[in-house]
């Protein structure tokens, strides 16, 4: 792709399909606010996938430094016996991963967290929310 067809592509990007960015959160430090309204059944909230994820036991968690430990266990899906790392690490992050909690969502998970769906309209500057029972199996 030239730099012209790159620029265009980024241009219709930013003005069709740019939903989310990150700000502070009353639930808890930092959430994934809408900038634009969000129609219920839009799937195209977050980018695509960016890469793989690395099952990465409790207990090999607990050989990393404290901070690592923090982000992991800040940022990252989990079930009974490991956590999902993303493969690239953090320095570039999918801003999904910041969604917080809430009993009462206005995102669902599809394909165990692969992208997600608005279950109703959510307005601009509404945060994104999404229920961690339907994507972690884990008791916890």
């Amino acid at each position: 792709m030239n730099s012209a067809d790159l620029k265009e592509s980024l241009l219709k990007e930013l003005n069709d399909q740019t939903f989310a960015m990150l700000k502070a959160s009353a639930l808890h430090g930092v959430g994934v606010f809408a900038i634009r309204e969000i129609r219920k059944g839009e799937r195209n909230v977050f980018s695509n996938e960016i890469g793989e994820w690395v099952e990465v036991s409790f207990e090999e968690v607990k050989t990393l430094p404290h901070y690592i430990q923090e982000l992991i266990q800040n940022y990252c899906l989990f079930d009974e016996q490991v956590y999902f790392v993303p493969a690239h690490g953090f320095k570039l992050i999918d801003i999904s991963l910041c969604l917080n909690h809430s009993d009462q969502p206005n995102l669902i998970s599809i394909e165990d967290g692969a992208y997600f769906e608005a279950i109703r309209d959510i307005a601009a500057n509404e945060e994104l929310t999404i229920d961690y029972g339907t994507i972690c199996d884990s008791k916890e």
